[in-house]
Protein backbone atom coordinates (compact mmCIF):
# COMPACT_ATOMS: atom_id res chain seq x y z
CA UNK A 1 0.00 0.00 0.00
CA UNK A 2 1.22 3.30 -0.83
CA UNK A 3 1.41 6.06 2.06
CA UNK A 4 0.84 9.85 1.46
CA UNK A 5 4.23 10.14 1.58
CA UNK A 6 5.87 7.45 -0.93
CA UNK A 7 2.78 8.81 -2.91
CA UNK A 8 4.10 12.54 -3.09
CA UNK A 9 7.59 11.49 -3.74
CA UNK A 10 6.78 9.95 -6.73
CA UNK A 11 4.32 12.75 -8.25
CA UNK A 12 7.13 15.02 -8.07
CA UNK A 13 9.52 12.90 -9.86
CA UNK A 14 7.21 12.78 -12.67
CA UNK A 15 6.40 16.28 -12.59
CA UNK A 16 10.14 16.96 -12.90
CA UNK A 17 10.81 14.40 -15.48
CA UNK A 18 7.81 16.21 -17.49
CA UNK A 19 9.30 19.74 -16.66
CA UNK A 20 13.05 19.09 -17.29
CA UNK A 21 12.38 17.04 -20.65
CA UNK A 22 12.93 20.33 -22.71
CA UNK A 23 11.54 20.18 -26.32
CA UNK A 24 12.44 17.64 -28.27
CA UNK A 25 12.03 18.83 -31.77
CA UNK A 26 14.22 21.78 -31.24
CA UNK A 27 16.94 19.87 -29.59
CA UNK A 28 16.98 17.82 -32.41
CA UNK A 29 16.97 20.71 -34.99
CA UNK A 30 19.96 21.99 -32.70
CA UNK A 31 21.90 18.51 -32.62
CA UNK A 32 21.33 18.82 -36.57
CA UNK A 33 23.34 22.11 -37.14
CA UNK A 34 26.91 19.29 -36.13
CA UNK A 35 29.62 20.71 -34.69
CA UNK A 36 31.19 24.08 -34.32
CA UNK A 37 34.29 25.47 -37.13
CA UNK A 38 37.15 25.07 -35.49
CA UNK A 39 38.89 28.25 -37.74
CA UNK A 40 36.32 30.12 -36.63
CA UNK A 41 35.18 31.60 -33.04
CA UNK A 42 32.11 31.83 -31.43
CA UNK A 43 31.01 35.38 -32.00
CA UNK A 44 29.27 37.39 -34.23
CA UNK A 45 30.77 35.94 -37.51
CA UNK A 46 30.44 31.82 -36.79
CA UNK A 47 27.91 29.55 -38.41
CA UNK A 48 26.62 31.91 -40.96
CA UNK A 49 23.16 30.75 -42.88
CA UNK A 50 22.14 28.57 -39.67
CA UNK A 51 19.16 29.59 -37.53
CA UNK A 52 20.39 31.92 -35.06
CA UNK A 53 17.53 32.18 -33.06
CA UNK A 54 17.69 28.52 -32.32
CA UNK A 55 20.31 28.81 -29.91
CA UNK A 56 20.49 32.09 -29.07
CA UNK A 57 16.62 32.63 -28.62
CA UNK A 58 14.36 32.26 -25.49
CA UNK A 59 14.90 28.21 -25.60
CA UNK A 60 18.68 28.08 -24.70
CA UNK A 61 19.16 31.66 -23.96
CA UNK A 62 23.02 31.49 -25.35
CA UNK A 63 24.34 34.76 -25.15
CA UNK A 64 23.80 37.08 -26.70
CA UNK A 65 19.50 36.35 -27.18
CA UNK A 66 18.48 37.38 -29.71
CA UNK A 67 15.19 38.09 -31.26
CA UNK A 68 16.29 38.31 -35.09
CA UNK A 69 19.56 36.81 -37.10
CA UNK A 70 20.61 35.85 -40.48
CA UNK A 71 23.16 36.15 -43.22
CA UNK A 72 22.93 37.78 -46.25
CA UNK A 73 24.37 36.12 -49.64
CA UNK A 74 24.94 37.75 -52.77
CA UNK A 75 23.52 35.35 -55.04
CA UNK A 76 22.12 31.80 -55.05
CA UNK A 77 24.64 28.94 -55.62
CA UNK A 78 25.09 27.24 -58.82
CA UNK A 79 25.92 23.76 -57.29
CA UNK A 80 25.36 22.12 -53.51
CA UNK A 81 29.36 22.11 -53.09
CA UNK A 82 29.74 26.29 -54.13
CA UNK A 83 29.62 27.88 -50.74
CA UNK A 84 27.50 31.05 -50.90
CA UNK A 85 29.32 34.39 -51.30
CA UNK A 86 28.25 36.51 -48.35
CA UNK A 87 27.70 40.37 -48.72
CA UNK A 88 28.71 43.42 -45.96
CA UNK A 89 27.31 46.19 -45.56
CA UNK A 90 23.66 44.73 -46.18
CA UNK A 91 21.04 47.16 -44.70
CA UNK A 92 18.34 44.77 -43.01
CA UNK A 93 15.39 46.93 -42.11
CA UNK A 94 12.40 45.21 -40.06
CA UNK A 95 8.99 46.36 -38.85
CA UNK A 96 7.09 44.57 -36.27
CA UNK A 97 3.43 44.55 -36.52
CA UNK A 98 3.27 47.85 -34.14
CA UNK A 99 4.86 49.95 -36.79
CA UNK A 100 7.70 49.88 -34.68
CA UNK A 101 11.51 49.76 -36.97
CA UNK A 102 14.44 48.64 -36.46
CA UNK A 103 17.72 48.30 -39.03
CA UNK A 104 21.12 46.62 -38.61
CA UNK A 105 23.78 45.90 -41.18
CA UNK A 106 25.58 42.74 -42.02
CA UNK A 107 29.12 42.01 -41.24
CA UNK A 108 32.08 40.32 -43.25
CA UNK A 109 30.17 37.48 -42.88
CA UNK A 110 27.24 38.46 -44.20
CA UNK A 111 25.60 37.85 -40.40
CA UNK A 112 23.50 40.27 -38.98
CA UNK A 113 21.63 40.13 -35.52
CA UNK A 114 19.15 41.72 -32.97
CA UNK A 115 20.00 41.51 -29.48
CA UNK A 116 16.80 41.03 -27.96
CA UNK A 117 17.02 43.41 -24.83
CA UNK A 118 17.56 46.00 -27.69
CA UNK A 119 14.75 44.91 -29.74
CA UNK A 120 11.45 42.83 -28.62
CA UNK A 121 9.37 43.00 -31.80
CA UNK A 122 5.81 42.31 -31.85
CA UNK A 123 5.36 39.78 -35.00
CA UNK A 124 4.70 39.30 -38.10
CA UNK A 125 7.69 41.44 -39.59
CA UNK A 126 7.92 42.95 -42.67
CA UNK A 127 12.03 42.97 -43.85
CA UNK A 128 13.59 44.81 -46.55
CA UNK A 129 17.26 44.80 -47.51
CA UNK A 130 19.21 47.74 -48.82
CA UNK A 131 22.59 46.74 -50.48
CA UNK A 132 25.30 48.79 -52.51
CA UNK A 133 25.40 47.98 -56.11
CA UNK A 134 28.43 46.33 -57.36
CA UNK A 135 30.20 48.91 -59.77
CA UNK A 136 27.95 51.56 -59.10
CA UNK A 137 29.07 54.39 -57.27
CA UNK A 138 26.90 55.39 -54.34
CA UNK A 139 23.82 53.39 -55.64
CA UNK A 140 22.10 51.19 -53.64
CA UNK A 141 19.03 48.22 -54.50
CA UNK A 142 16.19 47.98 -52.04
CA UNK A 143 14.18 44.37 -51.90
CA UNK A 144 11.29 43.66 -49.71
CA UNK A 145 10.58 40.65 -49.01
CA UNK A 146 7.15 39.46 -50.10
CA UNK A 147 5.67 37.57 -47.49
CA UNK A 148 6.09 38.36 -43.20
CA UNK A 149 7.90 36.79 -41.12
CA UNK A 150 5.54 35.09 -38.63
CA UNK A 151 7.00 33.83 -35.52
CA UNK A 152 10.77 32.63 -36.21
CA UNK A 153 13.49 34.85 -35.68
CA UNK A 154 16.15 32.92 -37.23
CA UNK A 155 15.75 33.65 -41.24
CA UNK A 156 17.54 30.34 -41.37
CA UNK A 157 14.23 29.04 -40.35
CA UNK A 158 12.82 28.98 -43.82
CA UNK A 159 15.84 30.48 -45.87
CA UNK A 160 17.92 27.34 -46.20
CA UNK A 161 20.28 26.25 -49.44
CA UNK A 162 19.17 26.86 -52.75
CA UNK A 163 15.53 27.30 -53.91
CA UNK A 164 13.30 24.31 -53.65
CA UNK A 165 10.03 23.02 -52.65
CA UNK A 166 10.55 23.11 -49.15
CA UNK A 167 12.78 26.53 -48.74
CA UNK A 168 12.77 29.91 -50.72
CA UNK A 169 16.32 29.45 -50.94
CA UNK A 170 18.82 31.67 -48.95
CA UNK A 171 18.37 35.40 -48.52
CA UNK A 172 20.00 36.66 -51.63
CA UNK A 173 20.72 40.31 -52.76
CA UNK A 174 20.45 38.66 -56.71
CA UNK A 175 18.55 36.48 -58.20
CA UNK A 176 21.98 35.69 -60.40
CA UNK A 177 25.33 36.45 -60.35
CA UNK A 178 25.86 40.16 -61.13
CA UNK A 179 28.32 42.33 -63.26
CA UNK A 180 30.25 43.33 -62.34
CA UNK A 181 30.32 40.86 -59.57
CA UNK A 182 29.65 40.84 -55.83
CA UNK A 183 33.38 41.72 -54.42
CA UNK A 184 34.79 38.36 -52.51
CA UNK A 185 34.74 38.00 -49.05
CA UNK A 186 37.43 39.54 -47.21
CA UNK A 187 40.29 36.75 -46.41
CA UNK A 188 41.02 38.48 -43.16
CA UNK A 189 37.09 37.64 -42.14
CA UNK A 190 36.69 34.89 -39.53
CA UNK A 191 35.37 32.19 -40.97
CA UNK A 192 36.29 33.05 -44.88
CA UNK A 193 37.02 30.54 -47.30
CA UNK A 194 40.63 29.54 -47.50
Amino acid sequence: MMTAKTALASSLVALGMFVGCGNRAVDERIAALGEEDPNVPVGEFHRPGQPCVLCHGEYLRESPVMSVGGTIYAYPTQTAEQKPLPVKGVKVKLTDSFGEQYEVGTNCAGNFFIEADKWDPAFPLRAEIEYPVPGALESTKRVVMSTRISRDGSCAGCHVGNPNQGSPGWVTCAAAETNPPFPPQDPACPGAAK
